[in-house]
């Protein structure tokens, strides 16, 4: 997995397709984040344009925060944004957590019977493994406003990572059918699927956001880990390969890639692309979690193990899906995962 940037980007992504908080300015329009000028400037790390983008619309929250510091939703959209660009590999946990920290915090102190206010405290509770406090935040945003995507989205995936699928999967699904033009809630739902180990339905649900929207990278890059849990090697890499010239070769996109390389015994390949995520991590931050699945599919898992301890240290967002994670598949009787997932000291998983 890699969960995984692209979640985020799926909350972020929709937002201006979605129906606005009722104090909220509208977010920059999508289609001109998707086209942002990358001449402008050399990208520090694969996927420069969408850290662009994402930095775009973090600093439009934040000119709006500043302009009128009583605005909840302004706040609760910096939140979000910022958690997004650590999730992506763009940020760093240090330098974005603690600003999405704070404007979520700031949110709810404003108004707290905005929805918004409370899914952006959701959020950071899950990237800070405070998984009671995720899930009454993000109940509480259901409480007050029953019709919000964004806030059954943020369940699923909450329920997805503590091994609760169906209750996962009907939140996704309610999700998508108040946004059913979304391809970022069907995309949550392909999530949920894949979660749950449901692979072929997972294939059919991503087959149908690639048809309607042939442009958007993560519909490419979740039906090709569809594809890679069910065997279809080949398929899977091509379809990886158009999810990153999408992605504009997005590290937590280019490790799905790699991982399929692997997996499919084309070490030289996979190869290739460890040495690439290797080296963007020296000129900035790509999570230690997207290098480990990478190792992993190439048997590496002395490498790999080293990788997610760093990724504790860091309490990397990925971690978030250890438990329920299919590449982890192949270690989860190892002692060292065992100890690892005892550690992040999830909830009892359901009977």
């Amino acid at each position: 997995m890699k969960l995984r940037g692209p979640l985020f980007a799926i909350a972020v992504l929709t937002a201006a397709s979605c129906r606005q908080p009722r104090d909220a300015s509208p977010a920059p329009d999508t289609h001109e984040v998707s086209a942002v000028d990358v001449t402008s400037s050399p990208p520090l790390v694969s996927g420069g344009k969408f850290r662009r983008a994402f930095e775009s619309i973090a600093q439009h929250f934040r000119d709006e925060s500043r302009r009128d510091a009583s605005r909840a939703a302004a706040h609760a959209g910096l939140s979000e944004a910022c958690s997004t660009l650590w999730c992506f590999g763009y940020r760093s946990r240090s330098e974005a957590l603690p600003e999405a920290r704070a404007a979520a915090a700031r949110a709810v102190a404003l108004d707290d019977e905005l929805p918004a206010a409370h899914t952006s405290v959701g959020i950071v509770k899950l990237c800070d493994w405070d998984w009671t406090g995720a899930e009454h935040a993000f109940r509480r945003a259901i409480q007050l406003d029953s019709d919000d995507a964004k806030a059954h989205h943020w369940l699923a995936l909450y329920l997805s990572a503590m091994g609760r699928h169906e209750e996962a999967f009907a939140e996704s699904t309610r999700a998508e059918q108040l946004e059913p033009l979304s391809p970022g809630f069907r995309t949550g739902k392909g999530a949920v699927l894949y979660f749950a180990h449901r692979f072929e339905e997972m294939r059919k649900q991503m087959l149908g956001v690639v048809s309607r929207a042939p442009d958007f990278p993560w519909g490419h890059d979740w039906l090709g880990m569809a594809l890679v849990q069910l065997g279809r090697f080949d398929r899977a890499i091509d379809t990886y390969e158009t999810a990153v010239k999408l992605s504009d070769r997005t590290a937590e996109v280019l490790a799905g890639l790699g991982h399929a390389c692997g997996v499919a015994g084309r070490a030289s390949f996979a190869r290739e692309i460890l040495e690439e995520l290797e080296r963007d991590a020296e000129n900035g931050y790509v999570p230690p979690v997207q290098r480990a699945y990478v190792c992993l599919s190439l048997g590496d898992e002395d490498r790999a193990f080293e990788l997610l301890e760093e990724a504790y240290a860091d309490r990397s967002w990925e971690l978030v899906f250890l438990r329920e994670e299919p590449w982890f598949d192949t270690v989860r009787s190892d002692p060292r995962f065992v100890r690892l997932q005892q550690r992040m000291r999830f909830p009892r998983p359901p009977d």
